[in-house]
């Protein structure tokens, strides 16, 4: 993951209106002056793709608009403040897995059309290339995917039968060997995955039986289990989560309508302090969007 230098800026790329259009808009925050700010608009407008930081740059891979999956990339150079294409995927992926590690991107699962997508793709930016370097054990998509001492971790996410998942695996991508680990305490598809202090944190999300989710759980390193954390003040599925300054950022998703009514895109941000174990609300983005997807820099 990129760095964090001044106050720490989360951009929100794409995502979608509660009435279901797919956005190009990004905005940029500041954690210092707590605003959001918008930004350059990236080219193609997307939900459910797959977002990461390498080398300074963001990513942002995949995704669909309008029944329509996109294998093409494009990545945003923060100085000259542009969006450029990239060479494109080999497969198309919707709600795939996307990180940064060992100085290339990852592209993991996802809905690939008809089908769940079992392939890994690995982007080296020195080439612009894409190369398949295997499958997953448990193809998902809608899922978490983070990276951590240079290892990846998946998350939940939906099954090829389109069930929630509460699994969890481990990549080397130098072995490339994937390791199971210890089921979360719920299943989770649409979660909001991300790294803070050795542990990786899972965030909202939704299931059938409990539609969208306000609890949260953390995976420790060290100990290799889940502890349940304190809830969110809102249900989020299709949440964006980041790390910023020893924080943990909870950005817009959706929640479930009272009774049958649709479920609403929220605008909201929450912020969740590991050493208080609580949430707070704080300055809300200039537009609501879920399935979208954040990046440090």
């Amino acid at each position: 993951a990129g760095g964090v230098q001044g106050g720490g800026y989360t951009r929100l790329q794409g995502g979608r209106w509660s009435d279901s259009r797919t956005l190009s808009c990004v905005e940029r925050f500041d954690s210092f002056s707590q605003y959001w700010t918008t930004v350059s608009s990236i080219h193609q407008a997307r939900s459910g793709m797959g977002v990461a930081v390498l080398e300074g740059m963001i990513y942002v891979i995949g995704g669909e608009s309008d029944s329509m999956i996109f294998d093409c990339a494009e990545r945003y150079d923060p100085v000259i403040k542009q969006w450029a294409a990239v060479a494109s995927m080999n497969s198309p992926r919707c709600g795939l897995g996307v990180c940064a590690c060992h100085g290339a991107i990852y592209a993991l699962g996802g809905w690939i059309g008809a089908d769940i997508g079992k392939t890994m793709e690995r982007f080296d930016p020195s080439d612009n290339k894409w190369e398949v370097v295997g499958n997953m054990v448990v193809p998902r998509y809608f899922f978490g995917c983070c990276e951590m001492q240079g290892l990846i971790y998946v998350v939940g996410g939906l099954s090829d039968t389109g069930s929630e998942l509460h699994s969890a695996e481990m990549f080397d991508p130098i072995t490339k060997r994937w390791m199971a680990l210890d089921d979360m305490k719920t299943k989770r598809a649409y979660v909001g995955v991300a790294t803070l202090n050795d542990c990786i944190y899972a965030v909202g999300g939704w299931n059938e039986t409990q539609n969208a989710l306000r609890t949260a759980e953390k995976y420790s390193l060290q100990e290799e289990k889940w502890f349940e954390v304190s809830p969110m003040k809102m249900a989020r599925a299709g949440v964006s989560v980041i790390a910023v300054n020893g924080l943990l950022y909870a950005v817009g998703g959706r929640t479930s309508g009272r009774d049958s009514s649709a479920p609403v895109t929220l605008d909201s941000v929450e912020v969740y302090d590991p050493h208080t174990d609580t949430w707070m609300e704080i300055g809300n983005m200039i537009t609501s969007r879920c399935d979208g997807g954040v990046a440090v820099l």
